[in-house]
């Protein structure tokens, strides 16, 4: 009787462990960072504001040119190549139809790919994202710089502006976090609909109108700047980073510089 009830034990501690298995299993395929082509973002971080900012007056000026076909085109070959290309778009000439010449069909595919990455990955399209301080603000590219003593690395861009100033929602999505923390201090953090995490941090005060898992539009009240949490001794600043899906911080900066001037334009 003895060894039965022993080996009855032993199924059900294996059935036990199996279940166990099968749990941790489940749980790390549904918690698994979402895959995502490793050209995209070093693609968009490779690219200049003052290059966007080119095409996009071009496109103004002709309209029958798609500025993210110039973008994509000026982006990725010298201006001697670029030109007949482009020369062809402004008359009219469809991307699909250009004429390459004799420049070779990989480079032909990754100026293909480039211009499928801006049109799906809009960052740089005008008036998709806000800037998101209103009024003057000073920032600089930091990203990657020591902290704590070379302890951590600095995953966003500082804006500097006076104390109360307005901070507002860089694109729609919905609030995911919300209040203090050691570091950031009075934080927000939004899930945009396009999957990246937006995360505002040493703000003075929350917008009382904001509640954790609600949806927020773009350029809705988040707070105002401030120096809470780790920048308790700093100038008044907005600490801005921007995670992607699969958990890797994005450099703001050249989008920051990008989504400023489309706000002067009135975008």
């Amino acid at each position: 009787m003895e060894t039965k009830v022993q080996s009855n034990l032993m199924v059900i501690i294996s059935q036990i462990i199996v279940l166990m298995m099968v749990a941790l299993v489940l749980w790390n395929i549904l918690h698994r960072p979402p895959s995502q082509d490793k050209d995209i973002y070093p693609y968009l971080r490779s690219i200049s504001p003052s290059l966007v900012i080119q095409c996009s007056q071009e496109y103004q000026a002709k309209k029958t040119v798609s500025w993210e076909d110039l973008l994509a085109i000026r982006s990725t070959l010298t201006e001697d190549i670029a030109r007949p290309l482009i020369e062809q778009l402004q008359n009219s000439v469809a991307f699909v139809n250009l004429n390459w010449g004799t420049i070779p069909s990989q480079t032909v595919k990754t100026v293909t790919r480039h211009r499928k990455i801006l049109l799906r990955y809009q960052f740089f399209t005008p008036g998709r994202y806000k800037f998101p301080v209103v009024g003057k603000t000073w920032y600089e590219d930091s990203f990657g710089s020591d902290r704590e003593g070379g302890k951590r690395t600095h995953e966003g861009t500082d804006l500097f502006s006076p104390e109360g100033t307005p901070i507002i929602n860089i694109c729609q999505g919905r609030v995911e976090q919300l209040g203090w923390n050691r570091l950031g201090g009075e934080r927000v953090g939004v899930r945009g609909d396009d999957g990246n995490y937006y995360y505002y941090a040493h703000l003075q005060v929350i917008s009382p109108k904001l509640v954790k898992g609600k949806h927020i539009e773009k350029g809705e009240d988040i707070g105002r700047m401030g120096h809470t949490g780790d920048a308790l001794t700093t100038p008044d600043h907005l600490h801005l980073g921007i995670e992607l899906p699969n958990g890797q911080w994005l450099n703001p900066y050249p989008f920051l510089v990008v989504w400023q001037y489309w706000d002067k334009q009135g975008n």
